[in-house]
């Protein structure tokens, strides 16, 4: 067995150590209904501490498992990801970002009629449209990356 066949099958223990912890960690984020103990009154109603314990360990898990997946991939994947990220996401961001201002402009009605129109229902909108156009331009970038590679 090489070196690069004990890392992956050592990467992929660890894996299933992370989804159990998160099997885990569900268990607890929806079973615990206390609220945190310490919580300011100025930032509204405390969420339960089930929901604090779960969106901790889901950031950990997500940061862990996005390492290993790295660390898994071959050298032209990892290019292929980074020039995606970087021209498509980028990209995308600005034809976007360009695209919702443009509307606001003229007048287009960017949320649904049975949304409040608030100030912060208008701020989750545009961060969902930029997240969703930098989706759009890292994808075509990556699948055109690998295109004109093949």
């Amino acid at each position: 067995m090489n070196t690069a066949t004990t890392t992956t099958a050592a990467d992929r223990k660890t894996m299933n150590d992370l989804a159990a912890g998160l099997g885990a960690l569900t268990v607890v984020g929806v079973s615990a209904t206390a609220a945190p103990p310490f919580w300011p009154a100025t930032w509204g109603q405390a969420p339960s501490i089930g929901v604090v314990v779960l969106a901790a360990g889901l950031t950990v898990f997500l940061v862990l498992h996005t390492l290993y997946w790295w660390r898994s991939l071959d050298e032209a994947a990892k290019e292929a990801h980074k020039w995606a990220s970087w021209w498509g996401g980028n990209l995308g961001f600005i034809v976007g970002g360009a695209a919702v201002v443009i509307a606001a402009l003229n007048g287009v009605h960017l949320l649904p009629a049975r949304v409040p129109h608030t100030d912060a229902a208008l701020i989750a909108a545009g961060l969902i449209a930029a997240l969703a156009a930098q989706a759009v331009g890292y994808t075509l970038a990556w699948c055109g990356w690998w295109v004109a590679r093949r």
